[in-house]
């Protein structure tokens, strides 16, 4: 068992130091040379508006917000010159009228078509736990993981799931397309004009907003997070290979049982689990799903640790914010790391297909960690509907089409040929 709860003071560091090392010595640089401004998302806050761009080597540079009535009419005169900190994020000043939004560097320059902004002006977060989940990429197919991720988190008590998408198979996006028409997830598409090193589409969804007031500087990392931001009280920031586990199977409980009203950030453990294959390709029948769903596959861990933890955030608390963890909180509150008999984040981690540390799995002895057994049975009929609901088609029987449907458009007998397109 890891150590139990502690609070950390992390909310007391200078905020001032910490925006001039983090300019100077993590955002600077262009390491992937993404020079050209596209827009990834727009939101629209209380107070202000973050623009969130798809481009790099753009910290501390200065660019005109644009704004644009709901016709994407500019409202003359609205321009306003901000800076991009810390890479990717400009931070402007709400308009009367404006709808649409868009930046260049020159306020008579060409800009990149304007976004409509997403509304996120509201009193109090309307989800109770959201989940971002970190861009989807790579060649392993993802729709039972998808599906096992989000079934998995819905019964832990998430009711909105963020997703960005690098690159996905038309196959896997199908399971992304049957929930987002169900309301459960918001999808954002990474367009993208370069060509990106699988590790950079991780590194596009950290993005940074700030504002200044006059007690404190904010700093709000990742497009993800401000999309959360005062629409979730609390948010996890996990990949599709995560998923997090609590003692009673109710994260929600969890949360009221560690919220003192100061709490900003919760450290959650880590169980890294061995996953000796791929997903499969493509669904076959229910019998496939039970046995490759990664949960009833994989239990063999080395046991909890603090390596590479993720945490669960108030979104709209943090003051400056990395993948892992909360670098500075708004002052008042305090981060705290939870014991491992609570909660963890069980990480099924692949032994083949890494950069490095393949095979991570014989440095360790490893012990059986599955998950409860009734959480487990629920989990898996769960999935199983929902695979065969999306993938299992029911043949048309084309007996029982009227002739004078299809001889009416001069189309074929679809007993003998079924017209699948126009």
């Amino acid at each position: 068992m890891l150590p139990a709860r502690m609070e950390s003071s992390r909310n007391l560091l200078n905020y001032e130091y910490l925006l001039e090392f983090h300019v100077e010595t993590v955002m600077d640089g262009n390491n992937q040379n993404y020079t050209s401004v596209n827009l990834i998302g727009a939101y629209l806050y209380p107070e202000y508006i973050s623009i969130t761009l798809n481009s790099q080597y753009m910290v501390k540079q200065r660019l005109y917000c644009r704004y644009f009535d709901c016709k994407k009419q500019e409202i003359p005169g609205s321009a306003w010159q901000g800076i991009v900190f810390p890479e990717s994020v400009i931070h402007c000043p709400r308009k009367i009228g404006a709808e649409f939004v868009s930046v260049s560097k020159y306020k008579t320059d060409d800009f990149p078509n304007p976004m409509r902004l997403t509304f996120r002006n509201y009193e109090k977060p309307i989800h109770e736990f959201a989940i971002c989940v970190a861009p989807l990429y790579g060649e392993e197919p993802k729709w039972i993981q998808i599906v096992e991720f989000i079934e998995h988190h819905k019964m832990e008590g998430a009711t909105l799931f963020y997703f960005h998408i690098g690159n996905i198979s038309d196959y896997d996006r199908k399971v992304l397309d049957e929930y987002e028409n169900d309301g459960d997830i918001e999808v954002k598409v990474l367009q993208e004009k370069y060509e990106r090193p699988f590790y950079a589409w991780q590194l596009i969804e950290i993005q940074a907003s700030f504002r200044y007031t006059e007690q404190t500087t904010e700093i709000h990392f990742q497009d993800c997070h401000m999309r959360a931001k005062y629409q979730a009280k609390w948010t996890a920031f996990i990949d599709i290979d995560e998923r997090i586990s609590t003692n009673n199977g109710r994260i929600l409980d969890f949360l009221s049982s560690e919220d003192n009203g100061k709490v900003a950030e919760i450290q959650m453990p880590i169980l890294n689990i061995a996953k000796y294959e791929d997903a499969p390709m493509r669904y076959r029948n229910e019998d496939q799903v039970r046995r490759e769903m990664i949960s009833n596959k994989y239990d063999k861990t080395p046991g909890p640790t603090w390596n590479a933890s993720k945490a669960i955030i108030r979104p709209e608390k943090i003051g400056i914010m990395s993948i892992h963890y909360a670098i500075a909180l708004e002052h008042g509150y305090v981060s705290l790391r939870s014991d491992s008999s609570k909660i963890v984040l069980r990480h099924y981690r692949s032994t083949q297909h890494r950069e490095n540390l393949n095979d991570w799995d014989k440095e360790y002895t490893l012990l059986d960690s599955p998950l409860p057994q009734e959480f487990s049975s629920e989990l898996t009929k769960k999935v199983v509907e929902k695979t065969k609901s999306i993938y299992e088609k029911v043949p048309v029987n084309c007996s029982t089409i009227p002739e004078d449907m299809w001889k009416s458009r001069q189309f074929p007998d679809p007993c003998q040929r079924m017209l699948l397109t126009w």
